[in-house]
């Protein structure tokens, strides 16, 4: 297997991407490209949109069917994780939020 540019910039996406919807989830106020401390909804959907960014770059890549597959049970790992979070945040939050 042969990692080009884009293995890393999809790598740079998931990577960058989860700081941002955690905190953005947890209800921190965190740095984004929008200012320093941005508030959590900012942060939510700058981390969905590297997700995004990061999901398209492995279904543009990749067109062999075998490879395919583990990469889509990969994302609907991936998606269904992000899906509790981002749904479920609430029922995992303490007394301090």
């Amino acid at each position: 297997m042969e990692i080009s540019w884009w293995h890393i910039l999809i790598g740079f996406f998931f990577g960058n991407g989860m700081p941002h919807f955690l905190m953005g989830v947890a209800g921190k106020k965190f740095r984004s490209p929008l200012g320093a401390s941005s508030p959590t909804q900012v942060n939510v959907i700058w981390g969905l949109l590297n997700f995004v960014f990061g999901t398209v770059g492995i279904v543009y890549l990749n067109e062999s069917a075998p490879l395919m597959a583990q990469w889509f049970g990969f994302l609907i790992g991936f998606w269904i994780t992000v899906a509790m979070f981002g749904f479920g945040m609430n029922h995992f939050k303490g007394e301090d939020f």
